[in-house]
């Protein structure tokens, strides 16, 4: 992504501690390969690795918020760390549907939700539709909503044919 494409204001990010929490928000839910989450010492060494030089000590000055302005450069080298967008910094519309993303990778690494979903396979839309209405009585009974809002709204409509 080149800086001349995109809308970049580091001081409306900065200013309204924007790039902070989506920075620490990264770092809550972003698994790392062995599964557990990313230290700034790994992201600061991959971004370095894929060309983009960042310091561990700057980058944890920019998740608590006590750098201010990052550049473009140190923006997108964060964002390939990650293996998010760059615009999950730059637009709230981006930022939602990388959330989305991320929440979607973490359902499939849950083997306990990949066994239900294999164990859905092969079944009737009949069957498919019950399971589907005990998941959302179980969900109301833990003080869950019955559908996440995560849930597709394709997958909604879907329910009612």
């Amino acid at each position: 992504m080149d800086a001349g494409n995109t809308k970049y204001d580091s001081e409306a990010l900065v200013g309204q501690g924007l790039f902070a929490s989506r920075l620490e928000e990264l770092f809550r839910t972003v698994p790392g390969p062995n599964g557990r989450a990313f230290t700034a010492k790994a992201i600061a060494q991959r971004s370095t690795a894929l060309g983009f030089r960042l310091g561990e000590s700057y980058l944890s000055q920019l998740r608590s918020g006590k750098a201010k302005s990052p550049s473009f450069r140190t923006v997108e080298g964060i964002s390939a760390a990650f293996g998010v967008d760059v615009h999950y910094f730059l637009e709230d519309e981006a930022a939602q549907r990388t959330r989305d993303q991320i929440h979607l990778m973490r359902l499939q690494a849950d083997t306990k939700v990949q066994m239900a979903a294999f164990r859905l396979a092969g079944l009737s839309p009949d069957s498919v539709n019950m399971v589907n209405e005990l998941i959302k009585v179980l969900r109301v009974q833990q003080g869950l909503p019955a559908d996440p809002p995560e849930l597709p709204v394709d997958s909604r409509e879907a329910e009612g044919q």
